[in-house]
């Protein structure tokens, strides 16, 4: 009886772990997010990039880099991810990072690899 208790219990958790939705993706699609980040421009501070992809259903983001640039991976519905570049700004008295950075340059990514560049605009 403990095996059979046993076994419909460790069937239950392997199917809730197979088909559970990955916390880090977000309920918009490739096309969707490619027509979201063509509202960005480069130089846009990443408070406001951000903010605007936040109103349009993408808040779960992944973000790595370093004090010079990083990226923000927003996990899309499809296995992809809208990738967005920034870079940092310098502040004026000591040349180091201010820390809201600003766009450079927008992409989505599959497995590692840049499928689709998304062409963003120069000014706001």
């Amino acid at each position: 009886m403990r095996t059979i208790v046993t076994l419909i219990v460790s069937f239950l958790l392997a199917e809730g772990v197979l088909y559970a939705q990955n916390p880090l993706t977000n309920q918009v699609g490739r096309a969707e997010a490619i027509e979201i980040a063509k509202r960005l421009w480069v130089g846009m501070p990443e408070k406001t990039a951000s903010k605007v992809l936040a109103e349009s259903g993408l808040t779960n983001l992944v973000s790595l880099g370093a004090l010079t640039g990083w990226s923000h991976f927003y996990g899309l519905s499809d296995g992809t991810s809208l990738a967005l570049d920034y870079t940092s700004r310098a502040m004026p008295t000591n040349h180091w990072w201010q820390g809201d950075g600003l766009l450079i340059r927008a992409f989505i990514q599959s497995n590692g690899v840049n499928i689709v560049s998304i062409p963003l605009t120069n000014a706001p």
